[in-house]
């Protein structure tokens, strides 16, 4: 099995290293001579991404680079038929992310967008049980990224919200600074999500009311209380490694078209 990453930094980094834990045999591709340098020199490595693809036969290539470069990266590997997985957001458009399902399909590859959270314990192990009528979720970090949180923080929950309950529409967004307040709904329930960079505490929480009580996933801890008093604590299954082995052993475009959903919400609020 060989895979390939395209961006060695913060998130690459961490893809490189579950590469090892997994045994697979990974060609590493960064513009930046000096980050290639940082890992062993087992490593095939490349600055240029033509040459990686045309040298080394890779069968699965993992992109976690800026969102302006995903999609033009992800065609070079899709046209060559190898099935693709981009970090979040996979674009700033819905239009370049639609053009490129559609190229996907026709050179028969597969792309898929991270969603790491969904194979958290929190996820992984809720039981959900009677129809929740309303979703309270805070996603407050004490750092900050590098572009604005309702792009970037708000992309982890409204995917999760995605799959447990279907697709949703934005309503509105408070633009705070760095907090933003955002308001949806599906055709059933509800939903109040804030997210914000530097915050003062962490919170990674979801507060799912129903007419049995109120759930609540920390996914902080990763752990699931439920209004009866049971609690499900974190496993010790790994999300990330878990991720990549479902995507390489069973490719879907079932993320990409939430993620299209997504950047159809997104595309309704310039913020």
């Amino acid at each position: 099995m060989r895979v390939g990453i395209v961006g060695t930094g913060n998130m690459g980094s961490k893809y490189i290293k579950k590469f090892e834990i997994l045994g697979y045999d990974a060609v590493l591709i960064d513009k930046e001579q000096s980050r290639l340098k940082d890992f062993p020199e087992r490593f095939k490595k490349y600055t240029d991404i033509d040459e990686a693809l045309k040298n080394e036969n890779i069968d699965f290539l993992f992109v976690a680079t800026d969102p302006v470069s995903h999609i033009p990266i992800a065609k070079k590997a899709l046209e060559r038929g190898i099935n693709v997985m981009v970090e979040k957001p996979p674009s700033i458009k819905p239009s370049e992310l639609e053009d490129a399902i559609n190229f996907a399909y026709k050179n028969n590859a597969v792309l898929e967008v991270s969603e790491i959270e969904l194979r958290s314990n929190s996820i992984r192990n809720l039981d959900i049980g009677s129809s929740v009528d309303q979703v309270q979720a805070y996603r407050l970090n004490l750092g900050r990224g590098y572009i604005n949180p309702f792009y970037d923080l708000a992309w982890h929950d409204l995917y999760i919200f995605s799959y447990l309950f279907g697709e949703f529409s934005i309503k509105s967004v408070k633009d705070k600074g760095d907090i933003f307040d955002i308001y949806g709904e599906t055709e059933e329930n509800e939903f109040f999500l804030q997210v914000a960079w530097s915050h003062d505490y962490l919170r990674r929480e979801w507060i799912l009311r129903s007419k049995e009580g109120e759930i609540k996933l920390n996914f902080v801890e990763d752990r699931i209380e439920y209004p009866s008093g049971k609690v499900k604590e974190k496993d010790n299954i790994d999300k990330l490694e878990l991720m990549i082995k479902q995507f390489v052993q069973n490719p879907s475009f079932e993320s990409s078209f939430r993620a299209l959903n997504i950047l159809k919400e997104f595309d309704k609020f310039r913020v």
